[in-house]
Order: C-alpha cells, then structure tokens, then sequence
C-alpha cells in the first residue's frame, strides 16, 4: 500500500526460532495489540492492513475524542531475511494528523490575529503551531509503534 503522506518505520530483528513460526505468533500478537485500540485487521499474505473506525458516537464528548486519533491506517509488511532474520515494515497513513495539525494552526492564527496581534505575527503563528502539532502527532504515532511492536516481539 503506498500512501503519500505517511509514518515510516523499519525494525529488523535476529532471533533463534524458525521464523516461520515466529511470523505466524507475531502476526496475531500484532493484530490483538490493533484490536486493543479497536483497528480492523485483515491479512495478505505477510502483510497485515488495518484501519481503525472513527465512531459517531451519541455520548458527551466521545465524538471528539474519537474524531482526534490519528493512527487510523497502515500496513504492516514482515519480510523473512536468511534463516534466522526477520524484517518489519510499517507505513501509517497522516493525513488525518496534517489535518488537525492545519486547522489547528489555522484556529490558533485568527485567534491570535483576533486577540491584537498583527496579521504577519499571527500567521505565524498559526505556521508554527501547526508545525509544533505536526511533530508532536508525528512522535506520538511513532510511540505507539513502538509500544505494540514492544508487546508483540
């Protein structure tokens, strides 16, 4: 699945089991970690798809946390290297987080501009902000690969 906005991560891991049984025993270790988090999985050979559902919810508040998770699609690709190496690929799609990083942004800025300021000091900023939310999301994402790869090796 190539994704124009994406999350990239590779891990590579030397091990002393078949790595045929240990694909199969982190596949589904990987896919009960996405279930936790309430991700659709479905699986293509060595690749696991998942997408997690954004909920329209009728309880107070739920609508917008569940409209604020940015770790909504990817791909998962394990690639057997030699007898005993396996390699594991990630692509998490972010559009979802340069969106709320933009409107965000974008949010903050007319404030900003509302609240006195210039016109040149509020777009920037709105840029900045923006970019701070971006890196912030960006390094959440990259967090929360690393908790599940963690529970799943």
């Amino acid at each position: 699945m190539k994704m124009f906005a994406r999350y990239s991560e590779t891990y590579e891991i030397k091990m002393g089991v078949n790595p045929d049984l240990y694909i199969d025993s982190f596949k589904k270790k990987v896919q009960e970690q996405l279930r936790i988090i309430e991700a659709r999985t479905e699986v293509r050979k060595d690749t696991i798809l998942f997408k997690r559902i954004v909920r329209n919810t009728t309880h107070s508040g739920m609508n917008k946390v569940e409209a604020m998770k940015i770790l909504r699609e990817g791909s998962i690709q394990i690639e057997k290297h030699g007898t005993n190496r396996i390699k594991i690929i990630w692509e998490i799609k972010t559009d979802s987080l340069i969106f709320m990083s933009v409107v965000s942004g974008l949010v903050g800025g007319l404030v900003f501009g509302f609240a006195g300021s210039t016109m040149i000091l509020s777009i920037v900023f709105g840029l900045v902000s923006s970019v701070i939310l971006f890196f912030v999301g960006y390094a959440w994402i990259g967090a929360e690969i690393d908790r599940i790869m963690e529970s799943s090796i």
